[in-house]
């Protein structure tokens, strides 16, 4: 059963398939409270900007007045996944949208058919919730770019900040290991010099690229400032962080960039540290810092991992 629930300026109408089976041995919906539910649903979505805890909240209240085994929400463009529940074989789908926006996917399950009375209900129900997701969904994405650096893509000097502190603190407390990367470009000023700044944004991108593919899934990337880079390695030491900062460094030693007229490679000199016993993230940092100081003063295109 799939319906999509679509939102016209003021008006909303269901779109999609009608006439659902209706099963006289299927237990009917709860309805209890169903007017007070509906009708005080808005003021407890309003409660919450944060998407997976407006979709409990309203999790919570739909399961008051309708009987079903599992709930299920995705946006596939925001990466969202929420469920509660286990599924089950008989389900009834919903596909989200308001003015041309999409806001995703929600579903219903339970062992029992759905009659017409309880996916009226859940319409009812559903209309509630299209501004509250549309409005979680708008403050994700201003979130989101506020932590975004736009040229490359990657987290940006506000992400790692927030990021460095949450990931040092949980390695603390689980006692377990965690390393910091930290590289740039070597002779950066000269590629912008030699090929034109444009040039140069290409080569941050390209490196940003080769940063994001030579990862682990577990490793967040940032790009700090200018030319100079961060990585977050949770339950990783420094044997392992050397391994991970080597292939970074002969993977973007085999990059070439192209300027309209000419090519042109570059390297990345990198700095590690391992999370000391009680460190905090501001030191944790300055060692990773010198230690891509003394690989840029012994040469360039080198790993050093600090003391």
């Amino acid at each position: 059963m799939e319906n999509q629930l679509h939102s016209e300026t003021a008006k909303l109408s269901l779109v999609g398939q009608h006439g659902h089976a209706i099963d006289v041995s299927t237990p009917p919906a709860k309805v209890g409270n169903a007017e007070e539910v509906i009708a005080r649903l808005p003021a407890v979505l309003q409660t919450s900007l944060e998407l997976d805890e407006m979709i409990g909240l309203f999790n919570r209240e739909v399961s008051k007045i309708l009987s079903y085994d599992s709930l299920h929400y995705q946006h596939q463009g925001t990466h969202c996944d929420i469920s509660s529940g286990k599924r089950k074989h008989h389900s009834c789908n919903y596909r989200l949208e308001m003015n041309g926006l999409w806001l995703g996917e929600i579903t219903l399950t339970r062992r029992t058919k759905f009659t017409e009375k309880d996916t009226l209900l859940f319409e009812d129900l559903l209309c509630k919730l299209i501004y509250p997701v549309r409005n979680c969904l708008l403050f994700r994405q201003a979130q989101t770019a506020a932590l975004q650096d736009t040229l490359t893509g990657l987290n940006n000097r506000g992400a790692f900040d927030t990021s460095l502190k949450r990931e040092v603190d949980l390695a603390h407390r689980q006692h377990a290991p965690m390393s910091l990367i930290v590289l740039d470009i070597d002779h950066f000023k000269a590629v912008n010099d030699n090929y034109g700044h444009s040039s140069g944004d290409k080569a941050l991108q390209l490196l940003a690229k080769s940063l994001t593919d030579s990862m682990r899934l577990s490793d967040i990337a940032f790009r700090y400032g200018g030319e100079e880079f961060t990585l977050i390695l949770s339950n990783t030491d420094a044997k392992a962080a050397h391994l991970v900062a080597e292939r970074i460094r002969n993977s973007v030693s085999k990059l070439s960039c192209n300027d309209g007229n000419r090519s042109f490679g570059f390297t990345v000199s990198l700095g590690i540290a391992q999370l000391a016993q009680g460190e905090q993230g501001a030191s944790l940092f300055d060692r990773a810092d010198q230690a891509l100081y003394q690989a840029k003063k012994s040469g360039r295109n080198k790993t050093i991992s600090a003391d």
